[in-house]
């Protein structure tokens, strides 16, 4: 390294006064402890022996001090072309001496304007107060060379964070003759390391929170399964109960769902936001997907006696999509229009087919409008209309948000139309269709079909709600269930006697639902984890442990007996 480099060079180098700015070795007398001469003769006629030794001295010494010349004007050039570092001489006293051209570069003085100065001039005025100059010289004259870091001043006050070597330069008596410094700018490598420090923080911390969202998600989603599993045995059992239940049942059964909705909606954005959320493309009836998206608000729509029109025009209608993601964007729309039309009021929704053959979904509501110049930013994340709207309607200001990123994954558009407060709204959404059909998928496959054949079910879980939901339900639909509480009853139910479906959280007081997986899977078993953790890393691990499907909590019943009948078959 230069820097080195100059420690070696520099201290070797003596500092002639009046020629300030300039470096020249000062060439030591050279002795020669045996030399073979013979001596000329002297005044006296006798051999003097001095003579031809003085003549062989002046001549070996004169070459060797322009020897010595050429290469103090070799190291200067050298020294002044170093661009990177700012190198220069200082007196005992701590005055400027010689200056490069990377200090005026580094530093901003010129050699004019700063030989004569003292070097406290690069110094902050709280180091200067502090006695920092006088104490780097100290030091350096007793450890011979110091290293030091800190804030530098430049002529035009600015600073920047440098990293200097500070070398005492002592005569053949040990006396201080000055002192070299050698200064860079480490501004660029701070900050490059602060940025790297904080790209690393930031990494943690949004592992933190993504971890911390898992757990909350599962502790949220937990006590949900049961009220959901119980709401749905007393929708079976309808006919059983009193009329005026029915309704009441159907109000829990939809709070429930919203519920999950909204911690699902949690996860998704942390999906989004890590890059993480996928998509099963099929073909898909989007008329279909939009029923079914009408039918899980219905409740809300019935609730509120609103006057809902459906106009399907579109003749083009298949689409290469997710149709769960899809139904779950079509869903949002229609819950927004619901939530935010006045009891009475009126919801259009309309779809088409453009010019070249897209499909065109349309909602148009009666609400409480938007503000024009929210529209822009209404479909960022924890975004609402104003906050009078999230006190008065609720939610968490995502669902709008994750459509627009489902909707940009499936290379379609949603927009948003307002008049402004009081006119209503309007939200449009384009999307491609597919010339053919393909594994057409209408999710109505998704509803419990018949009785199922009787299966033999071990259910293992510890939470005794949803034990004892989940069993009756299961029971009801006409299955032999078995439960267990714990990993270590689990495995004593498989290993003695036959069972055709392992259904297993995962989070269990013993142990893990993965270590009961590697004991069932070796007899010809279907496999399905029902837990409350339901990020990309936990469906991969399921996967990955033997698992056939993994059901978030609150699990979807018909789901679970679409699987069940999948079996069963």
């Amino acid at each position: 390294m230069v820097a080195g480099l100059s420690l070696t060079i520099i201290s070797r180098f003596e500092m002639l006064p009046g020629q300030a700015g300039t470096c020249r070795r000062l060439p030591k007398p050279i002795f020669f402890p045996e030399l073979g001469v013979v001596g000329e003769p002297n005044k006296s006629g006798a051999p003097n022996p001095m003579g031809k030794l003085r003549s062989q001295l002046m001549r070996d010494n004169g070459s060797t001090a322009s020897a010595l010349h050429q290469t103090a004007e070799q190291f200067h050039i050298l020294v002044d072309s170093v661009e990177e570092y700012a190198i220069y001489m200082l007196d005992p006293n701590g005055n400027v001496v010689t200056w490069n051209t990377g200090a005026q570069k580094i530093k901003g003085y010129t050699v004019e304007e700063i030989v004569g100065k003292n070097f406290a001039c690069f110094y902050t005025a709280e180091d200067v107060a502090a006695g920092k100059p006088e104490a780097n010289l100290r030091e350096a004259a007793r450890y011979r060379h110091i290293r030091d870091h800190g804030l530098r001043v430049r002529k035009d006050g600015s600073t920047f964070e440098a990293e200097v070597v500070l070398t005492v330069l002592r005569d053949d008596e040990g006396n201080i003759r000055g002192y070299s410094k050698v200064t860079r700018d480490i501004t660029d490598q701070i900050r490059s390391r602060e940025f790297e420090a904080e790209k690393i923080a930031a990494e943690k911390a949004s592992k933190a929170k993504d971890d911390f969202l898992a757990a909350l998600s599962h502790e949220l989603r937990m006590p949900l399964t049961p009220a959901l599993a119980a709401a749905t045995y007393l929708e079976n059992n309808a006919p059983k109960l009193p009329p005026e239940f029915v309704e009441d049942v159907r109000i829990i059964m939809r709070n429930v769902k919203l519920q999950a909705r909204l911690i699902d909606d949690l996860l998704d954005l942390t999906r989004i936001t890590r890059g993480k959320l996928r998509l099963d493309l099929e073909s898909c009836d989007a008329h279909t997907i939009i029923r079914n998206a009408i039918e899980t608000a219905g409740s809300a729509i019935a609730a509120k006696k609103l006057n809902l029109l459906t106009k399907f025009n579109a003749k083009e209608h298949l689409i290469l999509a997710d149709c769960i993601r899809l139904q779950q964007v079509f869903w949002n729309l229609i819950n927004n229009a619901v939530k935010f039309t006045p009891p009475g009021g009126q919801i259009v929704i309309r779809t088409v087919n453009d010019d070249r053959g897209r499909f065109h979904f349309e909602i148009t509501d009666t609400g409480i409008g938007i503000e024009r110049e929210r529209l822009a930013s209404l479909f960022t994340p924890f975004e609402q209309a104003d906050a009078s709207v999230a006190r008065q309607f609720g939610g968490l200001g995502l669902g709008l948000a994750i459509s627009k990123h489902l909707i940009d994954l499936h290379h379609g558009t949603i927009e948003a139309e307002s008049r402004g407060r009081s006119f209503g709204a309007t939200f449009k959404v384009t999307l491609d269709t597919a010339r053919e059909e393909i594994g057409k998928t209408d999710l109505d496959s998704r509803a419990p079909t018949g009785p199922p054949k009787r299966l033999r079910i071990l259910l293992v879980e510890d939470h005794r709600e949803t034990r004892h939901t989940l069993s009756r339900l299961l029971s009801h639909f006409g299955h032999e269930v078995l439960t267990a509480d714990n990993k270590q009853s689990a495995l004593e139910i498989l290993g003695s006697g036959k069972v055709n479906v392992l259904l297993c959280d995962i989070g269990l007081p013993d142990g893990s639902g993965y270590e009961v997986i590697s004991q069932a899977k070796r007899k010809p078993i279907k496999a399905v984890a029902i837990t409350g953790f339901g990020t990309e890393e936990d469906l991969r691990r399921s996967k990955e442990a033997g698992f056939d499907l993994h059901l978030v909590k609150p699990v979807d019943l018909h789901e679970l007996h679409t699987v069940l009948d999948e079996v069963a078959a």
